[in-house]
């Protein structure tokens, strides 16, 4: 049997946002119940950034988690919900029976998210941040150059100077002069 899928960004968000979540070290699960009248049943949707690796890998990655979950799921498919996978770099390497056994694990022990750490839109980023200068309240953001007393004075580089810097970076140093 098939699992209907999650196809729109939207849906993915809701998910996100209010669904119940459950991690483990291969992989997330966000699962938002809907109301038992929607003849759907249970649907899936996999995510695999970037950040899981190329192309390749991501797309391994999406054909393991859509095996597991028919094998994790299959009892399950007629409960009115949607599940969302979100792979971790993990989910390449662990063990196929591993996969199943989080991915029905997660769908049972998945809870509501806390409410402090709820999904942040873009609109509730922009209206919490009030500052004008984000800069002025971090320390680490301000100029490290002007703590060296020796980048003040301009007549302190010499030509040895910029050598010496092109020799140690070899960005630099592939540059002609």
């Amino acid at each position: 049997m098939r699992l209907a899928r999650l196809t729109q960004r939207k849906e993915f968000l809701a998910a996100a946002e209010h669904g119940r979540r459950f991690r483990s070290s291969a992989l997330s699960v966000q699962v938002l119940d809907r109301s038992a009248d929607d003849e759907a049943g249970l649907r899936l949707g996999l995510t695999a950034s970037r950040k899981v690796g190329n192309a390749v890998k991501r797309n391994r990655i999406r054909r393991r988690l859509r095996a597991a979950a028919q094998l994790a799921l299959a009892d399950k498919a007629m409960r009115a919900c949607d599940l969302v996978v979100v792979a971790r770099p993990e989910t390449l390497t662990a063990a196929f029976e591993t996969l199943v056994a989080e991915l029905s694990l997660g769908f049972d022990r998945a809870r509501p998210h806390k409410p402090g750490r709820h999904f942040a839109s873009k609109s509730a980023v922009s209206k919490n941040s009030t500052s004008k200068n984000p800069a002025s309240k971090n320390p680490a953001s301000k100029n490290p150059a002007s703590k060296n007393p020796a980048s003040k004075n301009p007549a302190s580089k010499t030509s040895s100077d910029s050598k010496t810097r092109r020799a140690a970076d070899p960005a630099v140093a592939r540059q002609p002069s």
